[in-house]
C-alpha cells in the first residue's frame, strides 16, 4: 500500500498545484478547486434549494428596491462581471447570507430592524464582499482537500474511502472565520463608499446587531436557552471595535467617494412590511395563536411564551422549565387516534380519549426516552396534530406542568369569524412621535406578541433605554 499511497499523494500534490487561481480582490494566488463557471453553477443549484426552503417575500416593489441598491454596489465591486441576484426572503430571522456566483439574500426580519438605506447597503455590501473574495468557494475547496487527505489516510490504513463528494457537505453555508468576516467588512465599506454612502453605515449596522445580541441574551435567559445571532463578523465584533473603525477610516482615505445618494426614503419603502410571523406560519398575539390557512386556534396561560418555528409550535413556561411542542403531519391510514398514538408510544402510565370541539383525539402520559411526557394527537381532516410535553429537569413537579399541557391541548379549535382578522400578520408603519409619548405607552397600543417595548426600541435603534423626542418619525408595529 505504500506505493499506492505515494501515487495518491503525488496526484494530490498535482491537484493542489493546478487548483491555485488568482483572487479577484487581492490579486494573489488562492487554493480553489473549482472554476468560476463551476462556482456559478454551484450557486444556481443551491439557490434552488434555498427557495424551496424559504419563500420569497411577496412585495415586488421592495424586491426591486433591494435589487437596485445591490446592483449599484456590485458594479463598484471587484467582480462586476457577475450578474448578482438580491432576494428578500419571507423570514422573521435576523440574517443575511450569500452563495457562490452572486446569489445574495436578506431576510425581511433583518430589514425591519434597519433604519436607513445606508444600513441596508452596508449589509448588502458585506455579503457582496463574501462573493467577490470567493470566501465560500475557498472554504469549500479547503474542506474538499481535507476530505482527500482523509481518504489518503484511509487507503494507507487499508480502510475503504468514503464518498469524497459528500465530505465537503455544509461548507458553503457554514459561518466564516473572523479574518474572512473582517475582509468582507472592508470590501463592503469600499463598495458603499464608492457608491455614495458613508462607510460609517457599517458601524451603524454593527450597533443594530449588538443591540440584537443583548436582547437575544435576555430572551434566551427567559427561555433557559443559549442565544444565537447573525452569522457575520458583526456578531463577533465588540461594540467599540477598533479594527472595524480602522477599516472604515482607511476606506475614507484611500478610495474616491461616489456621488452622494438622494434623500433617504428607506422607512417609506418598508412601510407595511410584515413584522414577525407570516400569515402562512400563523400569528401569535399575546398568549393566543391564530392560523388562518389551517383554521386553527390555540392558547396558553399568560405567563407562558409561544415560540413559532418553521416546523414546530412551542409553548414554553417561564425560564423554559416545561415545554409543549406541536407538529403537523399528514394522515396516511384510516385508523383511530388511539391506534395512531399507541404505534409511537411505550410505557403508558395513563390514557384518555379526547373529544375536543368536534375533533377526535387521544392523550397519554408515558415514559419516553427515560422522561415523563404528555403526548396527544388530534385529527383534523386528513392531518394529525401531534403534541409532546416534557420538563427540562425531571426533578421538577410534572403534575403541576401537566395541568397546563392539557389546558393548551384542549384549547384546540377552529377560528371564529371575529378571529379571522387576528390571523393576519403584524405590519410596520411610520409614526410621528407626539408630546408625552413613551415607548412604554406605545407598547400598550402595539400588537407585538412579547416584550413590545423592547421590540419597538430595537426597530428604532433606541435599545435599551434611549428616550423618544417629540416630532420624530419612528417605526411602529400594529
Amino acid at each position: 500500500t505504500s506505493s499506492r499511497m505515494r501515487t495518491y499523494l503525488l496526484i494530490l500534490i498535482l491537484l493542489i498545484l493546478s487548483a491555485c487561481s488568482v483572487n479577484p480582490v487581492t490579486g494573489k494566488q488562492d487554493f480553489v478547486m473549482i472554476s468560476e463557471s463551476q462556482e456559478v453553477q454551484m450557486g444556481r443549484e443551491y439557490n434552488a434549494q434555498i427557495l424551496k426552503q424559504y419563500p420569497i417575500y411577496s412585495d415586488e416593489e421592495l424586491q426591486e428596491y433591494v435589487q437596485s441598491i445591490g446592483e449599484s454596489l456590485a458594479l463598484k465591486s471587484h467582480r462586476p462581471n457577475l450578474l448578482y441576484r438580491f432576494t428578500v426572503l419571507d423570514s422573521p430571522d435576523i440574517n443575511a447570507f450569500a452563495l457562490p456566483g452572486g446569489y445574495i439574500y436578506i431576510n425581511r426580519g433583518l430589514m425591519s430592524y434597519l433604519s436607513s438605506e445606508e444600513e441596508l447597503a452596508a449589509v448588502l455590501g458585506h455579503e457582496i464582499g463574501h462573493v467577490t473574495a470567493r470566501h465560500s468557494v475557498r472554504q469549500y475547496s479547503q474542506s474538499q482537500l481535507l476530505g482527500l487527505l482523509s481518504a489518503a489516510v484511509e487507503i494507507n490504513s487499508g480502510r475503504t474511502a468514503g464518498n469524497i463528494a459528500n465530505l465537503a457537505s455544509g461548507a458553503l453555508l457554514s459561518g466564516y472565520g473572523r479574518d474572512m468576516e473582517l475582509e468582507a467588512d472592508d470590501l463592503g465599506a469600499q463598495y458603499i463608499f464608492q457608491d455614495g454612502y458613508s462607510p460609517q453605515g457599517m458601524y451603524e449596522v454593527l450597533s443594530v446587531l449588538k443591540d440584537q445580541e443583548m436582547y437575544a441574551k435576555k430572551i434566551a435567559e427567559q427561555r433557559g436557552q443559549e442565544s444565537r445571532s447573525y452569522h457575520g463578523v458583526f456578531a463577533s465584533h465588540p461594540s467599540n471595535d477598533k479594527r472595524l473603525q480602522e477599516v472604515i477610516n482607511n476606506v475614507s482615505r484611500t478610495y474616491p467617494q461616489g456621488s452622494k445618494k438622494r434623500k433617504d426614503n428607506y422607512l417609506s419603502k418598508i412601510d407595511g412590511m410584515v413584522f414577525g410571523d407570516s400569515e402562512e406560519s400563523g400569528i401569535r398575539r399575546g398568549n393566543e395563536f391564530y392560523h388562518g390557512p389551517l383554521d386553527l386556534y390555540l392558547s396558553s396561560s399568560n405567563l407562558w411564551e409561544i415560540i413559532n418555528t418553521p416546523n414546530t409550535l412551542i409553548f414554553s413556561s417561564p425560564f423554559g422549565e416545561a415545554v409543549l411542542q406541536m407538529t403537523l403531519e399528514d394522515l396516511n391510514f384510516r385508523e383511530e387516534p388511539e391506534e395512531y398514538l399507541k404505534r409511537f408510544t411505550q410505557n403508558i402510565l395513563e390514557e384518555e380519549d379526547l373529544s375536543i370541539n368536534g375533533f377526535k383525539g387521544y392523550s397519554v402520559k408515558a415514559i419516553q426516552s427515560g422522561k415523563t411526557t404528555r403526548m396527544a394527537v388530534i385529527f383534523k381532516q386528513n392531518q394529525v396534530y401531534q403534541f409532546i410535553g416534557y420538563l427540562k429537569d425531571e426533578r421538577s413537579d410534572f403534575e403541576k406542568f401537566d395541568i397546563e399541557f392539557k389546558e393548551i391541548i384542549k384549547s384546540f379549535r377552529k377560528l371564529n369569524k371575529d378571529e379571522i382578522a387576528y390571523s393576519k400578520p403584524l405590519r410596520i408603519s411610520s409614526y410621528k412621535v407626539k408630546k408625552g409619548d413613551t415607548y412604554r405607552s406605545l407598547a400598550l397600543k402595539s400588537s407585538i406578541n412579547i416584550n413590545a417595548e423592547d421590540q419597538l426600541r430595537l426597530i428604532n435603534g433606541d435599545y435599551p433605554n434611549k428616550p423618544l423626542s417629540s416630532g420624530r418619525i419612528i417605526k411602529f408595529v400594529e
